[in-house]
């Protein structure tokens, strides 16, 4: 499939009608009209049943239930923000609207056609602003949430495809399931060869990692902080759905009773930073990471002293989190290649522009790569 992208070079840049008739003329022309209407009724039945059948088909979504679908699937809403990034890499072309608005190097990837959708808010998260009046006006054939499967995901869902009669699935989607995820959705929206080769991307990508990552000691893997806010001290802990890339490559150096699953994490103070002491700390987008160097109160800890703390990127999403969906494919790739250097043959502008090139159909430059990296490669390179 061909999808048209623009970018600017600053930051990117049947209906099938069928009609029988039966005549029979002859000396037994009572019998024979009501055999012929007996036949034809039992042909017309025939025939409805299979275009209904036709018209229609079952899936199993992740949590279980068994849905009727459209034959074929023109329009989606997506559910939240997951949904929707992972949707925009398969083709825009299908969505009838957006769970979020877009940022503007989103747009400027995405294109005119993604910008002008209406907005129809998220199922889940803080706002919570679904709106279904709006939703219903578009008239999608299916409403698709991706990722973590909510305590109440089956009545969710249930509740939502009853009160506008429009088919609802849930697709749970891990770090290590993204292929999977990619190929149901190619057999729900009739994609198949599309998200064949995005399928294949997240199983390489995956693989390739997991290699490294699966064979370390526990002593091998840094302690790592990954930090939040205009004060670095909201943090994505450990066992949080946000937490998925850290934990999985490194070791998440802070740990709390219950870890919160928003996308600003929790707060934390100064002082339980310095207690963990993390030797990696990477500060998401709109941080400290420009003035932190040069705070007394922060040069105590290792990662600072030691000039081992890394701005995550954020273009076109924050590449571990913030929503934690496809993004965190390339942000595995990325955090991989920053703990461990030596281990893979390829750098991290090499992932990022094949990952842009394969979900995005975008020629990624250098200048752009230089742009997007900023502050995410280690000190000097």
């Amino acid at each position: 499939m061909t999808r048209q992208h623009q970018m600017t070079r600053r930051g990117f840049a049947s209906a099938l009608a069928c009609a029988l008739g039966l005549g029979i003329t002859g000396g037994l022309a009572a019998c024979g009209n009501q055999a012929s209407t007996g036949a034809n009724d039992a042909s017309s039945s025939s025939v409805g049943s299979a275009a209904e059948a036709s018209s229609t088909r079952t899936f199993t979504d992740s949590c279980g239930r068994t849905v009727e679908l459209p034959a074929e699937v023109a329009k989606v809403a997506p559910s939240g923000p997951l949904a929707q990034q992972i949707l925009l890499t398969v083709d825009t072309s299908k969505l009838c609207g957006m769970a979020t608005k877009l940022s503007d190097d989103q747009k400027r990837l995405f294109g005119d056609a993604a910008v002008e959708l209406p907005v129809f808010g998220q199922i889940y998260g803080g706002k919570g602003d679904f709106n279904k009046e709006s939703v219903a006006d578009a008239a999608p054939d299916l409403i698709i949430d991706v990722g973590e499967a909510k305590d109440t995901i089956v009545e969710d869902m249930d509740n939502l495809q009853e009160q506008l009669g429009i088919a609802c699935v849930h697709v749970e989607a891990t770090l290590d399931t993204y292929d999977s995820v990619y190929e149901q959705l190619g057999g729900l929206l009739g994609e198949e060869s599309r998200c064949s080769d995005l399928s294949a991307y997240c199983r390489n990508a995956y693989d390739e990692v997991n290699a490294v990552v699966s064979t370390l000691a526990d002593t091998d893997r840094p302690k790592v902080a990954y930090l939040l806010g205009d004060s670095g001290l909201n943090a994505i802990a450990k066992g949080s759905y946000q937490d998925n890339v850290i934990d999985f490559v490194a070791e998440n150096a802070i740990e709390v009773e219950k870890a919160s699953g928003s996308g600003m994490g929790q707060e934390v103070s100064l002082e339980q930073i310095a207690t963990v002491d993390p030797e990696m700390i990477v500060f998401g987008p709109d941080s400290i990471y420009d003035t932190v160097g040069s705070d007394s109160a922060w040069a105590g800890i290792a990662a600072i002293r030691d000039q081992n703390y890394f701005q995550v990127p954020s273009v076109p999403y924050n590449w571990l989190s913030s929503p934690p969906s496809v993004n965190q494919v390339l942000g595995m790739q990325w955090f991989a290649r920053l703990c461990y250097p030596d281990r893979f043959q390829t750098g991290v502008k090499d992932v990022a522009v094949s990952y842009f090139k394969t979900l995005y159909g975008y020629d990624l430059s250098d200048e752009e790569c230089t742009i997007i990296l900023a502050g995410a490669l280690p000190k000097g390179e």
